[in-house]
């Protein structure tokens, strides 16, 4: 007699937890939440399409070959880059011999993101200096790369400047954020190279450190027009130098000044007198490094020149207005020219040139 085997019915899942009901109530309505402010914020204040890569060798930059929209709340303008990624038009890296070269390093001033490709300072500079030209045909090179000073302009140099065999390269340096962004401890960001000078005197690149990981988190940071709301609304909070710390962002403001009990705007460090210790070697860095690219640039054959560009502060002469909100400004011994006579002292040891902007710049404000 054959055997009669039970066979179980198969048991219904278990019912969710009241818990587990309510995370995804909040997890649904969380996501409902930003689709929702993502489409309004897209309708009200349009979002910047252009695109960033992470650069082994340079950190965070534009990405090659896109014509993109950028926008703010002061321009919405369509930009172009080319090839090497670079806010420019198209340069070969053959020099033709009726060719004189100029390639100008820089941050934002220079990248200048504000304007159409065609508008930009270096593209107004190749016209200029062209019209004074009756020989050699000029061609002036973009490597402008937003939020980098001159330890970063160096690397620039190193690896895609020389390549176009530049007759003069012409460093652009912006104090007010300039000898900031080339000290990695005021930087606060790990997404850029930085230097450091040992005890030899001898330097060492420090280069970008960014995981896949946070390159991912930045995409969507970059894309998105909550988020972009949100990372204005974190400037100068704690969160802001945590986050630029593991690469997520980049600090606007840079780092709190530990080694001083001053309650001042952390970028005008660079004008006290007698700064902390940590700025002192936020100078020696940056003056090294524009040491370091001038001899670079002799070494292949190239002229060197910096031009400084002062603070909107220091071309309007409103430095007792901008000081007024702060009490601790009057505990401190000004000196708003003293990174532009480092850099013009420096020019005269090592033998370059120096163009300061601020007296063309306060003439033109003045008009």
């Amino acid at each position: 007699m054959a055997k009669c085997t039970t066979v179980g019915l198969p048991t219904s899942p278990a019912p969710l937890s009241r818990w587990g009901l309510n995370l995804i109530l909040l997890l649904g309505s969380c996501v409902v939440a930003f689709a929702v402010a993502e489409i309004a914020l897209r309708i009200v204040r349009p979002v910047s399409t252009v695109a960033y890569r992470l650069d082994a060798d340079l950190g965070y930059r534009l990405g090659a070959n896109q014509e993109t929209r950028a926008v703010s709340q002061d321009y919405d303008v369509v930009i172009r880059t080319n090839s090497a990624g670079f806010h420019d038009v198209e340069h070969a890296l053959a020099k033709p011999s009726d060719v004189y070269r100029i390639v100008v390093l820089g941050e934002s001033f220079v990248e200048a993101l504000e304007l159409g490709t065609e508008d930009g300072f270096t593209q107004q500079l190749e016209r200029r200096v062209q019209a004074w030209t009756s020989g050699k045909r000029v061609e002036v090179i973009n490597l402008g790369i937003s939020g980098t000073g001159p330890a970063q302009y160096y690397r620039v140099l190193e690896l895609q400047g020389l390549k176009y065999q530049p007759d003069l390269v012409i460093m652009a340096v912006l104090p007010d954020n300039d000898f900031r962004d080339s000290y990695q401890a005021l930087g606060g960001a790990i997404s850029k190279p930085y230097y450091r000078i040992e005890a030899d005197n001898s330097l060492r690149l420090l280069p970008p450190h960014v995981s896949d990981q946070t390159a991912s988190v930045r995409f969507l940071l970059q894309k998105s027009a909550f988020l972009q709301l949100v990372r204005k609304a974190v400037v100068a909070l704690p969160v802001e130098e945590w986050l630029g710390q593991v690469g997520l962002l980049a600090p606007f403001v840079g780092v709190k000044i530990q080694d001083s009990p001053l309650t001042i705007p952390p970028d005008w460090f660079v004008y006290v007198a007698e700064p902390p210790a940590s700025w002192q070697e936020a100078y020696r860095v940056t003056l090294r490094m524009v040491e370091e690219a001038a001899k670079l640039a002799n070494r292949h054959q190239a002229r060197f020149l910096v031009m400084t560009i002062g603070s909107t502060a220091t071309v309007e002469d409103r430095w007792a207005e901008a000081l007024a909100s702060y009490p601790d400004a009057g505990r401190v011994r000004w000196e708003f020219d003293r990174p532009e006579r480092a850099i013009a002292g420096l020019g005269e040891r090592v033998g370059f040139d120096v163009i300061n902007l601020v007296e063309p710049f306060r003439r033109d404000y003045a008009v």
